[in-house]
């Protein structure tokens, strides 16, 4: 997929985040699931700098511009933001699928303390942006979805590298609107935290 000249910038220009009106487009979250049970600091940045760089690997195979994203560091996670030229169904697949190879690449050889376990919340809708950052209903409705109580007890359960939660909205676009997806990999869930309630599309890789 192609971008327009304008989007061949370094990294720090978050140009398309526009600070008078809100920009619809896709928003991603990712968090390395149990991060606090590693309590060693050096554990934490080796996860850290792998969680990066198979986010980064998986939208470079996808042809996701990552140098050209906003992201945020979460502490345990990340935030990113894709420009709006990128279609909104491929931050599901094939980024997802994408993401889950590379990860399963990288745990087939991690120890125990470094394995990685990852949960991806993927909506689209307005961003805002300010001097301090990003915010709007979008986003909030991102990160509960994936800090739901239920989503968690879903991703452990598994036991896979990879679980990802998408929201009815960008389901239901996805799916309706001709997209490559597969509906029947998704698992409905509802979805309560904090002041949501919604439903929510789980999705998880095949078994091998």
């Amino acid at each position: 997929m192609s971008l327009p000249a304008a989007y061949d910038r370094p990294s720090g220009d978050r140009h398309f985040l526009d600070r008078t009106r809100p920009v619809n487009t896709t928003l991603a979250a990712v968090d390395i699931r149990r991060f606090g049970t590693r309590r060693d600091a050096r554990t934490q940045l080796l996860l850290r700098r792998e969680m990066y760089g198979l986010i980064a690997e998986a939208c470079r195979i996808t042809r996701v511009p990552w140098s050209v994203c906003y992201h945020e560091d979460r502490g345990d996670g990340a935030l990113f933001i894709v420009p709006p030229e990128v279609a909104a169904d491929h931050l599901l697949d094939p980024f997802a699928s994408h993401l889950n190879l590379v990860l399963r690449r990288y745990n087939r050889l991690a120890g125990p303390a470094t394995r990685l376990g990852l949960r991806l919340a993927v909506h689209t809708g307005g961003v805002h942006r300010d001097d301090h950052g990003v915010a709007g209903p979008a986003l909030v409705h991102l990160f509960r979805l994936l800090d739901a109580p239920a989503f968690k007890r879903f991703a452990d359960d598994t036991a896979g590298d990879l679980a990802m939660i998408v929201s009815d909205r960008m389901y239901t676009d996805a799916t309706e609107g001709g997209g490559l997806i597969n509906p029947d990999a998704y698992v409905s869930q509802r979805i309560s935290c904090k002041e949501t309630r919604t439903r929510g599309w789980i999705w998880t890789p095949p078994k091998h």
